[in-house]
């Protein structure tokens, strides 16, 4: 029976060992020993905090929690654990989303921010994003700092960062070119998250200026119009003007007084208000210069513009751990493995052809035609395999493999009958059609495939190509 998606609101978790390909080419055996390490804490913490692991992809993780408290507690004892020898280098991004699963495919827009989210990670810390922090600030020992704005990929706008600072989790070195690095800071445990004061100066509203304002001219509201409060600043600039008639009338004259020493104390609280709470009531979080932005966005560029001979290299040792179970005889986990490597290289056919291979061992027979299909329509051409290859048995022994073939290694597209009434009609294909062009619909929005490859494959599954 086919699986449904099912959407949930969730804290949802990335993890991802930092170094494990180039530790993969100079010690292979040490490098599966911190990933099986790597594996076994997770999962022991994640059955002490309730979490649930959705997928395992080569040397990272993908799990949800239905508490942010408890991903977070989670992740930071993990990451002490990790900290203890052999010492596994870990990122850990957490973000509160919705995700969309069946058992074996995860997306949704909260599962892109978490993705987000974890390379940016410093090893060692853990990195969560705004809604994470609004559910965790209140906690008893969790602390967080602000670490910066991002601009993620494909996320809309700016996306406030956060750094777990309890139990000596890792943060990062606030960088500025105009300063030496031996004076580069790390933002203080013991600061509030809305805090966070990097050495880059600020643009927008100056809290000095502020309060300046409010002390020499603070009776005319000058410091509330400089501050964008313009109902307010209107109402104090009419309070003097009424406090000055009183006077004049020789009624009520400590009005006036009173305004102006309001004034100077408000002054005086602006010059003693953290620059962290200034920002966030005055302008709209910290802010940060045109510099400092061109320069997260040219990191984030960097981060983001993977080399292609990076990405096959990771591909193929996640195919070298799909043979390796495959060779076991653990097809489900060989199978994760080489949906994972799609990833990397969508149009490799031999890893299509090993995941047909797995579904049909599983029996899936809808999976099994899709992966063969697509092997051949990237350039499989060892079709004396597809025949005595054992792993697919099952798959040639069905009634409709031989109408397979004979349409090129395509599902034919069977019409039903129709019926008096067209519209009563839910589809003229047949439903395996369909259900593969909705697969590479799915495909298609986690950016797997792309449109190009999208639309030309269905044209092929109907018969148009």
């Amino acid at each position: 029976m086919e699986q449904k998606f099912k959407r949930q609101l969730a804290a949802i978790v990335f993890t991802d060992i930092v170094g494990y390909t180039h530790l993969m080419h100079i010690n292979e055996n040490h490098a599966l020993l911190l990933r099986s390490r790597h594996r076994s804490i997770l999962l022991a913490l994640h059955e002490k905090y309730g979490g649930e692991v959705l997928q395992f992809f080569g040397d990272g993780t993908l799990s949800i929690f239905h508490s942010s408290v408890n991903a977070v507690e989670c992740a930071v004892e993990m990451q002490i654990e990790f900290k203890k020898d052999p010492e596994v280098p870990v990122r850990i991004g957490i973000h509160v989303g919705d995700i969309s699963y069946d058992g074996t495919d995860a997306f949704g827009d909260g599962l892109n921010v978490a993705a987000r989210i974890e390379p940016i990670c410093e090893p060692g810390g853990v990195f969560i994003s705004e809604r994470v922090f609004e559910d965790i600030r209140n906690h008893s020992w969790l602390q967080a700092v602000h670490v910066g704005n991002y601009q993620l990929k494909n996320i809309a706008g700016d996306t406030p960062l956060f750094g777990i600072s309890s139990k000596d989790m890792a943060l990062p070195v606030v960088r500025n070119p105009r300063i030496p690095p031996s004076q580069h800071v790390r933002p203080q445990p013991n600061q509030p998250a809305n805090a966070f004061q990097s050495p880059y100066e600020h643009e927008g509203k100056s809290k000095s200026v502020a309060a300046l304002l409010s002390i020499l001219l603070g009776l005319w509201g000058v410091q509330r119009f400089y501050l964008g409060k313009r109902i307010q600043g209107i109402l104090n600039f009419g309070a003097f003007f009424l406090s000055l008639a009183l006077v004049i009338e020789e009624r009520f004259p400590w009005f006036l007084v009173a305004l102006a020493i309001l004034s100077v104390i408000e002054g005086v609280l602006f010059f003693v208000m953290p620059q962290g709470e200034f920002d966030a009531k005055y302008n709209s979080g910290r802010t940060t210069t045109v510099k400092e932005k061109k320069a997260m966005k040219a990191e984030e560029k960097k981060r983001n513009a993977e080399p292609a001979q990076a990405r096959k290299s990771r591909g193929n040792l996640i195919i070298k751990d799909a043979f390796i179970a495959y060779k076991a005889g653990n097809y489900e986990m060989a199978r994760k493995y080489f949906e994972d490597a799609l990833q990397y290289d969508y149009n490799d056919p031999r890893t299509h052809f090993m995941l047909a291979c797995c579904h049909s061992i599983g029996h899936d027979a809808k999976q099994a035609y899709f992966h063969l299909a697509s092997a051949v329509d990237f350039g499989f051409q060892e079709f004396e395999e597809i025949y005595h290859n054992e792993a697919l048995t099952w798959l040639r022994a069905l009634p409709d493999f031989d109408a397979f073939v004979a349409n090129g290694y395509r599902q034919v597209a069977y019409l039903n009958t129709p019926k008096p009434d067209l519209l009563e009609s839910k589809s003229y294909y047949d439903a395996t059609v369909l259900d593969r062009i909705a697969d590479l619909g799915e495909l298609l929005e986690r950016g797997v495939i792309s449109r190009e490859d999208f639309e030309s494959q269905k044209k092929g599954l109907l018969g148009h190509g």
